[in-house]
């Protein structure tokens, strides 16, 4: 059976959801991009959020960390090439870049 990969617009969306939690984005917008299932979202949330707290990033305490390992063990880079190369540390830019992608979807938030 393929895989259906994380497209990087969906990771986008993920990443600002575990930095900064749901008040501007949810995971059920980030749904209606390709209709993946609202489990298999929520799962990258906060499969990025772990990576991310790995990294010394803040995430937002509405979203817990899996990384599938025991704790002390770095969990899998999943799409961590687009995770790095976002504005993580610049809120404004990153709801902006976010925004893009909701125009370029014609979505609302």
């Amino acid at each position: 059976m393929a895989r259906n990969l994380f497209i990087s617009d969906e990771v986008v969306l993920c990443a600002y959801i575990a930095m900064h939690g749901r008040g501007d984005i949810s995971e059920d917008v980030v749904q209606k991009l390709t209709n993946r299932s609202l489990s298999s979202i929520l799962m990258k949330v906060q499969n990025i959020a772990a990576m991310l707290r790995e990294e010394g990033y803040r995430c937002s305490p509405q979203i817990s960390s899996l990384a599938g390992l025991p704790a002390g063990m770095k969990g899998r880079r999943t799409n961590w090439d687009v995770v790095r190369t976002l504005p993580l540390k610049d809120r404004a830019a990153f709801l902006s870049l976010c925004n893009e992608v909701f125009a370029k979807y014609d979505l609302e938030r």
